[in-house]
């Protein structure tokens, strides 16, 4: 009885092991040999530009994560069903925006975050303008907008 009892324990542990030991890496930039981390580049990028602490840089990073996984989950969706993929990209947007917005504790960095906002309210605002104005379609009006992206 305490085999039976203890075989899905072992199970577990065995699929943990393993699990832990397998990774996904990026792809390698056959430059330099190195193994890109867009996460990574991203969250450095942003610590700069909004001065982030060292506690805010590493939940920036994982902000950064975690967009980048749900990007890689829905680019399935770009060709096979492009109305669902803005959808979901316009939602990964705006959830990594609202994150980063928590983020942010000083004035300066609230500051610029909305002057960003700003910018890329407007950005879109004149694409939309532009498309609309050479007779474009809904679908693609709202493709070239999403492609405006400001963080």
């Amino acid at each position: 009885m305490k085999q039976i009892f203890l075989l899905p324990f072992l199970f577990v542990g065995i699929m943990a092991v393993t699990a832990q030991s397998t990774t996904a890496g990026a792809p390698a930039n056959p430059a330099t040999g190195n193994v890109a981390d867009p996460a990574r580049e991203s969250a450095g990028r942003l610590a700069a530009k909004y001065k982030l602490n060292a506690a805010q840089t590493q939940k920036m990073h994982t902000i950064q994560t975690r967009k980048q996984r749900n990007l890689a989950e829905i680019e399935v969706f770009k060709s096979s069903n492009p109305a669902l993929y803005r959808a979901k990209l316009e939602s990964i947007q705006k959830g990594t925006q609202s994150s980063i917005r928590r983020l942010l504790k000083t004035k300066e960095q609230q500051t610029l975050f909305q002057k960003n906002q700003a910018e890329q309210r407007r950005l879109r605002q004149a694409k939309r303008e532009e498309m609309s104005a050479q007779g474009a379609s809904r679908e693609a009006i709202e493709a070239a907008v999403l492609e405006i992206y400001v963080e």
